[in-house]
């Protein structure tokens, strides 16, 4: 639903986007130019936010020199989960609703 994750990135301001896995962007969620890795874009953000993504090494590759990693993912044994600097396991479903309510009371 990468409707809830351009609404978070609103939340946090007028130099967030929403970038994508090729995943995503094969499954049709996502355009293209949206796309991270090793067959996309490569970021640089200071803050990375990846949002039930797996961390595939083609991924990876795109995003890896982030200052800031953060990982939300089912799987504690996801790739992108050791890389992050703050890795929350759960349900993207769950996580980002509850994170964009904190957001928004502050």
């Amino acid at each position: 639903n990468f409707g809830m994750l351009e609404e978070l990135a609103k939340l946090f301001g007028p130099t967030a986007t929403t970038g994508a896995s090729r995943a995503a962007v094969d499954a049709g969620w996502i355009d293209y130019a949206h796309q991270v890795g090793q067959t996309g874009q490569t970021v640089q953000p200071k803050v990375y936010m990846a949002c039930g993504v797996s961390g595939q090494i083609q991924h990876l590759v795109g995003m890896q020199s982030s200052d800031i990693i953060i990982a939300v993912n089912k799987d504690p044994h996801a790739p992108l989960m050791k890389l992050a600097d703050y890795a929350v396991v759960g349900d993207v479903f769950e996580i980002l609703p509850a994170m964009m309510d904190e957001i928004r009371r502050t």
